[in-house]
């Protein structure tokens, strides 16, 4: 039992035991007096029992003469009170675990049933010896008329301070769940599985031993932490950052992650086959965490596909695998920035080429912040030059365009009409290569280049599916490389304050 419930439990059960010792006492002293009152403190005249009780008290006494009826009343009465007192803390009184579904404690005042289990206590030795089987339980009912006036005694002490405490932590409860849900809403919002791509408003826990338990938040089952069923603390709010260091679990698909209580902006990487999207954003998230560095941000990355490792060897990546991927990402937080998480998907060129049995992978485009489309200068060039650019060709940036534009308003739902309000970005990627250089920037701007290399209906699409759309040409390598400006844009549409602190 955790010391929530200790505090909780100590004091009630605690004030209600004295209270029943004290009427043992007096009612000693009564029958001593041959008064046989059952006295009820702090009321002088206690509690006049009927006539047919004494007549079974009675049963009891007769055996031992009238001369030993007050000694043998007396201790069978304390007989009574000690039953009443081993219920107080037998195992059916301090158990207050959760279900199965959500293995955590629950708090005393707040369990289900609460009031009623309070009240079972001064009889809880009746379910003990049941559970227990090698005490027959016939002891404590032969013993029940002792235990009857001491536990009715108990259990009006029992419901009132219950009554009181369970307000109180109430108001405690409502008060730290408020404030706690207040600064979710505002600075985490929802999360988002790597696995299965989808967003959810909060993950399920894992415990150190293994449980997976409900996301700890100040509620029935503690305000500053909660216990699992097997006795480890696990903390309910983030203060300190405490919630944040928690092995998440997706209640989608049960995958664990990190989320860090960190607030999630995802990105999806679209382009054709060996367009430059997987070297473009590792030389972004190299760039990002250099200037996150500068700035006095610290980034964590947590998937291998971007790690340091993966960034230095950029230069011969292999090509992004087909089929659904795990998403890559990494946080970034510093004293005066709530900690951000960065989703990437970097999804394969093959994906976006026009087949008639394709997979649907929806939660690539159905739950993210921005998207960056890759193009290929190259490409482009080479189809301009060729006799027919595109007849025939399933790995070309219109026809990935065309593709990802069927897939993306079709999964969302969107009408022809209807254009996304999310960022879109389009990237001509190799601008370290000297020639793509001096072809794209002899034009006036990315446009023009697409323009006028025979990619106009790749401008075309994009204003009419997005609202938010803009170009850049993007080096990955070299002096030039400035392969972190979309994703910095898209960062900052979707967060001001990430944006302020980077640029």
């Amino acid at each position: 039992m955790n010391r929530t419930n200790r505090a909780l439990m100590g004091p009630i059960v605690g004030i209600a035991l004295v209270y029943v010792v004290l009427s043992l006492i007096s009612t000693i002293i009564s029958i001593n007096n041959e008064e046989y009152v059952i006295k009820l403190i702090p009321f002088y005249d206690g509690l006049v029992m009927p006539d047919a009780y004494w007549s079974l008290i009675g049963l009891y006494t007769g055996i031992g003469g009238e001369g030993a009826k007050g000694l043998i009343t007396m201790a069978l009465l304390a007989v009574g009170f000690l039953l009443v007192a081993a219920g107080c803390v037998s195992k059916s009184t301090f158990d207050l675990k959760g279900s199965e579904d959500d293995p955590q404690e629950y708090m005393f005042t707040h369990r289900p049933r609460g009031f009623l289990m309070c009240l079972m206590i001064p009889w809880n030795i009746l379910i003990t010896t049941w559970k227990l089987k090698k005490i027959p339980v016939i002891i404590p009912i032969i013993f029940l008329p002792f235990i009857f006036p001491f536990a009715l005694m108990m259990d009006i002490v029992l419901a009132v301070l219950f009554v009181i405490m369970w307000a109180l932590m109430t108001v405690r409860i409502k008060m730290a769940a408020g404030k706690d849900r207040e600064t979710y809403d505002r600075e985490t919002q929802y999360a988002v599985c790597p696995k299965c791509k989808r967003n959810f408003y909060q993950p399920k826990v894992k415990c150190s031993c293994g449980l997976v338990l409900s996301f700890p938040v100040p509620n029935e089952h503690g305000v500053k932490y909660h216990t699992c069923n097997k006795g480890h603390k696990i903390p309910c709010t983030d203060a300190d950052g405490a919630r944040a260091k928690l092995t998440a679990v997706c209640p989608h698909c049960d995958a664990e992650m990190l989320t860090h209580d960190a607030k999630p902006i995802v990105l999806s990487m679209v382009g054709s086959v060996g367009s430059g999207k997987t070297t473009m954003m590792l030389s972004a998230i190299e760039s990002i965490t250099s200037l996150a560095k500068e700035r006095g941000i610290v980034s964590e990355i947590i998937s291998s596909g971007i790690s340091v490792n993966a960034q230095r060897g950029r230069s011969n990546v292999l090509p992004t695998r087909t089929g659904e991927l795990d998403s890559e990402y990494f946080f970034l937080r510093s004293r005066d920035l709530q900690e951000k998480e960065i989703v990437i998907n970097d999804i394969s060129g093959v994906e976006f080429q026009p087949d008639k049995d394709k997979v649907l992978f929806e939660e690539y485009y159905r739950y993210n912040d921005g998207i960056i489309f890759a193009i290929d200068p190259l490409e482009v060039l080479a189809l301009h030059h060729s006799q027919s650019p595109t007849k025939g060709s399933k790995n070309t940036p219109v026809a990935a365009l065309e593709s990802f534009y069927h897939m993306y308003t079709e999964i969302n739902g969107y009408g022809p009409a209807v254009k996304s309000t999310v960022p879109f970005a389009i990237v001509l990627t190799k601008m370290d290569d000297p020639r793509v250089r001096s072809l794209v920037n002899a034009e006036a701007s990315p446009m023009e280049f697409l323009n006028k290399y025979s990619h106009k209906m790749v401008i075309d699409i994009t204003k009419s599916a997005f609202k938010n759309v803009r170009y850049f040409t993007v080096a990955s390598f070299g002096d030039n490389n400035n392969a972190m400006e979309p994703f910095l844009w898209i960062l900052g549409e979707n967060d001001p304050d990430l944006k302020k602190k980077l640029c």
